[in-house]
């Protein structure tokens, strides 16, 4: 991680397409201004994993007998349901993100 120390109406520039200015400093706050393409996505880091979370597909649950036969087992976390054994594998990231 690069860490850069910036003054208030200061800027750094990303990629040469995301400028990020400094607009005010206060207490445990900062406040950021950034200028970019409307083709570049910019959210708060809570919002991005929402929608990231959003954009996969549904999971894939497996009982145990399922869970034996699996050739890939990767991903797979144990879960109980109604007091069950299962496996649960996240469904993939859609390539094209949230709709």
């Amino acid at each position: 991680m690069l860490v850069l120390s910036r003054k208030v109406n200061e800027a750094i520039v990303i990629a040469g397409k995301v400028r990020v200015v400094v607009a005010e400093v206060g207490g445990q706050a900062v406040r950021l201004g950034v200028q970019a393409p409307r083709e570049v996505a910019v959210d708060r880091e809570e919002v991005y994993l929402r929608k990231r979370a959003f954009s996969r597909g549904p999971p894939d649950v497996f009982t145990q007998q399922e869970y034996d036969l699996l050739a890939d087992r990767e991903g797979c976390v144990p879960e109980m349901f109604c007091g069950r054994q299962m496996y649960v594998r996240e469904g993939p990231l859609d390539p094209c993100g949230p709709r």
